[in-house]
């Protein structure tokens, strides 16, 4: 069974233009958090509105296979003068066709297949599970692009650390550099310290400007996925990462050979052929159809027989040439290549589920290591706290101090986001975040 998600889109959509955060005011940066980063791409996104009309349009398919089970009513009339019988180019049904009347006819005509051998039963069931292919495919269309978003974010998370860091490293430098102006005006050190101190501030303000545009490069890419039309200046908030273990490998292989929503629409679309190849199969078929015609017309002589038409229609293929066989290879080698698919997918699948496991399962120690460090970081910095206190140390000892710590902190810090990415991977490719 599955939900119909249009509407929730379309809702989202409705949502994410009247929320007052979507109103971004020049120059003010703008709170975002991971979840209402994923409710504004799943809002924005063009792909996802496409999906979505996929299905509407499969469905009207539907409708119009399920509408060969119901009796099909038209009307026709001519006005004529001349040869009756060229008004059969025309295509009427019923006694407007008849060669018969004189100058004008009307009549309201009904068919309907009376024994089609489910012609239209296996069409409706094939129309159907493409309705089905189209809505898995959305769902898989979602799935990606939260990933897409959750990977940007975390991006744009590490640049803004690194730009903090960068900041950090230039107050040392500035420090350093004041340092040594000091010792070469009190003839302590040589030009030369002056100008290494010097090179190195420059050195570190380049990193700065760097960091500043990498971070606008992923805070716009992070805009760009989630459907902004303009750039749009974004403060952060840290999302939550549970630094847990790893189910094992093999219930999450499992899982995603029943969860993932690409397998699910490739299913569909082997369902919707097997449907296809049963309904090319009953072209060999006879069809019995019924149609009967009531109207007026101007004949010589008007009789209830000649205003009245019913009728019983055989039709049956007896020679086609071979087109019947090869359309049913046709569609049968349709079926063969979207198993192929199937089994190349599953085995994508299983592969990317053991990568995404592996990196996981990596990433989670570097969190441990970079914790270590950070410990060991803070010690070092409270050491130096202290010894400047006592005089036993300069204040730049300290900013060297407090720089390895904020280095560390950063190192914990990109090694947290490169877990909650992996994280995120491991659930999507396991189709655990799939609802």
């Amino acid at each position: 069974m599955t939900v119909d998600i249009r509407p929730w889109i379309l809702g989202a959509a409705l949502l994410g233009a009247a929320c007052p955060a979507a109103a971004q005011t020049s120059g003010e940066p703008r709170s975002l958090t991971l979840d209402q980063a994923i409710e504004t791409a799943l809002a924005n996104n063009p792909r996802l509105r496409q999906s979505a009309i996929e299905i509407s349009v499969a469905e009207t398919r539907v409708k119009q296979a399920r509408a060969d089970f119901l009796p099909q009513v038209d009307a026709g009339g001519l006005a004529n003068k001349g040869l009756t019988g060229s008004a059969n180019l025309f295509d009427l049904h019923g006694l407007a066709s008849s060669p018969e009347p004189r100058n004008g006819a009307f009549s309201v005509n009904l068919l309907q297949d009376l024994l089609d051998f489910k012609r239209t039963k296996f069409e409706s069931r094939a129309r159907r599970a493409e309705v089905e292919y189209f809505e898995q495919t959305l769902r898989a269309d979602q799935d990606r692009l939260v990933l897409e978003v959750q990977r940007a974010y975390f991006n744009g998370l590490k640049e803004s650390k690194h730009l903090a860091l960068a900041g950090e490293r230039v107050k040392r430098r500035e420090l350093e550099q004041a340092r040594a102006d000091a010792l070469l005006e009190a003839e302590l050190a040589a030009k030369v310290e002056v100008d290494q101190a010097r090179a190195n501030l420059s050195k570190a303000q380049s990193g700065f400007t760097s960091a500043t545009e990498a971070r606008k490069r992923a805070l716009s890419g992070l805009g760009t996925v989630m459907g902004e039309e303009a750039p749009v200046l974004y403060q952060l908030r840290e999302p939550e990462i549970s630094e847990r273990s790893p189910d094992p490998l093999e219930p999450l292989i499992a899982n995603s050979l029943e969860a993932r929503a690409e397998l699910a629409a490739v299913d569909a679309r082997i369902q919707a052929a097997e449907e296809w190849v049963r309904r090319a199969r009953r072209e060999k078929y006879p069809r019995l159809m019924i149609m009967f015609s009531g109207g007026w017309t101007r004949f010589a002589e008007l009789t209830l027989g000649r205003l009245l038409f019913g009728a019983f229609g055989l039709q049956m293929p007896v020679f086609t040439g071979g087109r019947l066989e090869a359309s049913i290879e046709e569609t049968e080698l349709v079926v063969d290549k979207t198993r192929a698919m199937r089994d190349e997918l599953r085995q994508a699948i299983q592969l990317e589920v053991a990568t995404a496991h592996s990196q996981a399962v990596a990433t989670l120690e570097a969190v441990k290591a970079a914790r270590l460090d950070l410990e060991q970081a803070q010690s070092m910095a409270t050491l130096a706290d202290a010894r400047h206190e006592q005089g036993l140390s300069s204040r730049l000892d300290v900013v060297i101090a407090r720089t390895a710590l904020a280095a560390a902190e950063n190192g914990l810090h990109q090694a947290r986001y490169d877990y909650g990415l992996a994280a995120a991977l491991l659930d999507f490719a396991s189709g655990s975040a799939s609802p």
